[in-house]
């Protein structure tokens, strides 16, 4: 883990950081912007102690200096700063400049940051180091005029050590540049765009986490790794020590609570292997850490100090029932997660305080969760901390780079270089905090580039943690894990015999609810009416969520999402966090299989021409109680206790009972048909595979008319491939349109999945409607059809973000197949 990356690179872009003179604050107060939307914590932000909490608690140094707070800025670009003059506004750091914390609340790419320190007399004689945790994206920092270095890259930390360009007298002059040009570059920026909709949201510019100075001898620790090993009852420590000695040692003392269990010392270069006796492992049940002082010593002098700490705990994979299955301390643990994107309405990528934190990850906890999948961003050290404080498992993400049309082709070896240094500097700096559990390299092919290279570097720079190659749509057969988002889902892939398999994305129900909201315009994977309804489509996602990790040997899942995020309301809370949609307790229940299972009906369709066996089942064996007529079951209504055959139209309504206590019900609509949908005569007698196509640009959220538009291309094509058929415009349309060949009568399912909406018509009929902007998901609709040739159109449109579009029909004697070549026919 990379403690003080001393940078010595000369760059482009400065971050000035400076505080207002006491003299100078008056004149610096501008108008303060009015906030869209506020948490619990954004009023409780003292602008004289932001964040005060040691930022680096796996190294916890006894002095320190807190940066944090006012800051003089300049918003304009600025090609050459002015040394020792007042800036003409203030921000409050670490806020990013877009924030409401921040007090400033406007977009930039540009920023001068400059701060006034004054350094404590004790401080005389030691090498001073200054840290910046995160700043987005190219900084550049001077210390009293001279330029000190340059970092590039939004997510990982920095530091410089600026002794040598300290001046005589307690005041010194800090100014930092910064230049960001958000998602116009090919840099990692998770989710945050200049132009915020959809998944991508409102972008982060300069300083976003805290800044702080510390005094250490030219002795030193530079840098360390823990590493626990359980089964041989010991962890590893290694260090790298600045100026150490032909006597310089570490000595490394283990305490459990104020006991001392175990010391070792070493020296500097040297790893240690330290046993401690029967540990106490940890995990999200048991969250024990074991205390540790670190002394570095030149002979009896002490040179440098600190407080650390570890977790006993190992991830692995290993066999259960002879399948593939994450382990945990040598046992199957399923993961139950949920995705925490990390934003808040106030401070964006960075909590008010670290209450905020706190409450987000016990209230995920109480909710019976043991996992967060950290999406597409770190988080302060804090945070890290706190998971292995509360007892949480965490994914952690490589924030990835916005995918703009054509990166690949965009992509140049600089940009390759930045993603990698950064990838680097991540799994670095979070090693040693245990929680963490697994590194995702990519996420559903954003920015994915030699997989199978990335993925084996990151294993071998952390062999003792689970790596995923890709979380979605884009595995490569490497990694330890293969992972499927699906939307609401559940669902996941075969588990193979050196891979798990787990369910990366689900869920994603939206539910907004009024004076909590981002924005008006708003949307969720799947969106409900209500409370009512978000619950009990909830309830039901998590009872197919245990039955298919019965079924399916599923080692994880990670339902979407911890909050709504700006336009995206998939939160089981509010994005001010004060509002939980489904009671905590509820939930709790829920995630831990605790409750009564809930009744599954299934027939073979859902229309039928004279006659359908319906059967009822359950996952725990409770008795179930059933209506025909929609009505609520109780335990006075027909018990069931064998198949049911309808002979009309019904709704069947069933529920679980068990000790006076009765499941959600769930129910089935049948419909009896009279006949099937009569085929078209084609107007040629002799039909040419292949559909005809017409290709539109535009941006649209839902499908529009395209009799009003002019195609920009049109032609025949032999499958429904988008990718093969659009231009290099990243927002387009296409109709298809042609013949199905239906090869018997009967009834046909259809499964239409696309991202972004699409509609499908038979014999000029809409028979499959799934409009508007939202992921890959699949929509099933039964149609009864006559055997023979029925006309066809389909309509698709792209907007931003991933992309798909497939059909599947199955035929009643229970083939299925792609529609394409030998089903779809044109004149």
């Amino acid at each position: 883990m990379k403690i003080n990356k001393i940078l010595t690179l000369v760059g482009a872009s400065v971050l000035l950081l400076g505080a207002c003179n006491t003299e100078k604050k008056e004149q610096a107060t501008t108008t303060r912007p009015e906030a869209i939307l506020k948490t619990p914590w954004t009023d409780k932000v003292d602008a004289e102690n932001v964040l005060p909490e040691y930022p680096r608690p796996i190294l916890e140094r006894k002095d320190w200096m807190n940066l944090n707070g006012y800051w003089q800025v300049d918003t304009t670009k600025v090609d050459t700063p002015k040394f020792g003059e007042d800036l003409s506004g203030k921000i409050l750091v670490p806020f990013a400049v877009e924030s409401y914390l921040s007090g400033i609340m406007a977009s930039t790419e540009n920023l001068l940051y400059r701060k006034v320190v004054n350094l404590p007399k004790d401080w005389d004689g030691k090498n001073i180091i200054l840290n910046f945790e995160g700043v987005d994206f190219d900084a550049k920092v001077y210390v009293n005029g001279k330029e000190v270095g340059e970092h590039k890259g939004a997510f990982d930390g920095f530091s410089f050590d600026i002794t040598k360009f300290l001046k005589a007298g307690a005041s010194q002059e800090i100014m930092v540049k910064v230049f960001d040009p958000s998602n116009d570059g090919l840099q990692p920026v998770g989710k945050q765009v200049k132009k915020p909709e959809g998944i991508f949201y409102t972008s982060t510019t300069g300083i976003w986490k805290t800044v702080w100075l510390e005094p250490v001898s030219k002795t030193h620790i530079s840098d360390f790794k823990l590493t626990p090993h359980i089964d041989d009852e010991s962890f590893t420590f290694s260090s790298e020590v600045a100026d150490a000695a032909k006597n310089t040692t570490v000595e490394i003392r283990v305490l459990d609570g104020e006991s001392e269990v175990a010391t070792q010392s070493v020296k500097p270069g040297e790893e240690a292997t330290i046993k401690i006796a029967n540990p106490k492992l940890w995990s999200p049940e048991s969250p024990f850490l074991y205390n540790l002082k670190i002394t570095v010593k030149n002979g009896e002098e002490v040179a440098d100090e600190f407080n650390s700490y570890i977790a006993m705990r190992k991830i692995s994979l290993g066999k259960d029932e002879g399948k593939t299955k994450l382990f945990l301390n040598n046992k199957p643990y399923f993961q139950v997660g949920v995705l925490d994107q990390g934003y808040w309405p106030d401070g964006l990528m960075t909590p008010a305080t670290e209450d905020a934190y706190i409450w987000d990850i016990k209230t995920m906890k109480d909710m019976g969760f043991n996992l967060l999948r950290k999406h597409a961003k770190t988080e302060s050290q804090r945070w890290y901390y706190l998971c292995d404080k509360m007892g949480m498992l965490v994914w952690q993400d490589m924030p990835q780079a916005y995918p703009a049309r054509n990166f690949l082709e965009k992509q140049t070896q600089a940009d390759k270089d930045e993603f990698e240094k950064e990838l680097k500097n991540m799994v670095d700096e979070l090693y040693n905090y245990q929680s963490i559990v697994m590194w995702v390299v990519f996420n559903e092919g954003w920015g994915q580039y030699d997989t199978e290279r990335l993925t084996k570097w990151v294993k071998d720079m952390d062999p003792d943690r689970i790596v995923s190659n890709a979380s979605g749509w884009t595995d490569h057969n490497v990694g330890d894990i293969i992972d499927m988002h699906n939307y609401p889902g559940p669902d996941c892939y075969p588990v193979e015999e050196n891979r798990a398999t787990v369910l990366g994305e689900f869920g994603g129900l939206g539910l907004p609810l009024k004076g909590h909201l981002w924005q008006e315009s708003n949307w969720g994977y799947k969106s409900m009416a209500d409370t009512t309804e978000f619950r009990k489509s909830y309830t039901e996602l998590w009872d197919n969520v245990w039955k298919m990790k019965k079924e399916k040997y599923a080692s994880a899942v990670v339902y979407t999402q911890v909050s709504d995020v700006e336009g995206e309301v998939n939160g089981l809370v509010t994005y001010d966090r004060e509002v939980t949609k489904i009671p905590v307790s509820y939930l709790h229940d829920l995630h831990t299989d605790n409750m009564v299972s809930i009744p599954h009906i299934s027939s073979e369709h859902q229309i039928f021409l004279k006659d359908l066996k319906v059967t009822i089942t359950n996952r725990k064996g409770e008795d179930i109680y059933y209506t025909l007529d929609g009505s609520q079951p109780t335990t006075s209504s027909q018990k069931y206790t064998k198949p049911i055959i309808i002979t009309e139209d019904a709704t069947v309504t069933a529920v679980s009972i068990k000790n006076g206590k009765s499941s959600i019900a769930t129910s089935a609509s049948y419909k009896k048909v009279s006949e099937f949908m009569a085929s078209e005569k084609p107007l040629s007698a002799k039909l040419n595979e292949g559909v005809n196509y017409k290709l539109y640009e535009g941006a649209w959220d839902k499908l529009p008319n395209f009799n009003d538009l002019t195609p920009v291309k049109d032609g025949v094509t032999q499958e429904l491939n988008i990718e093969k058929l659009r231009n290099d415009e990243y927002e387009y349309g296409l109709v298809f349109s042609g013949y199905l060949k239906a090869p018997e009568d009967g009834i046909y399912t259809f499964q239409v999945a696309s991202d972004d909406g699409s509609k499908l018509f038979l014999n000029g009929k809409e028979v499959v409607t799934y409009d508007g902007i939202h992921g890959m998901n699949a929509i099933t609709q039964e149609i009864p059809l006559s055997k023979g040739y029925h006309k066809l159109k389909l309509e698709f449109f792209q907007n931003k973000g991933g992309s798909g579009l497939e059909i599947f029909m199955k035929t009643p004697s229970g083939h299925q197949e792609k529609l394409g070549k030998g089903v779809l026919f044109k004149n």
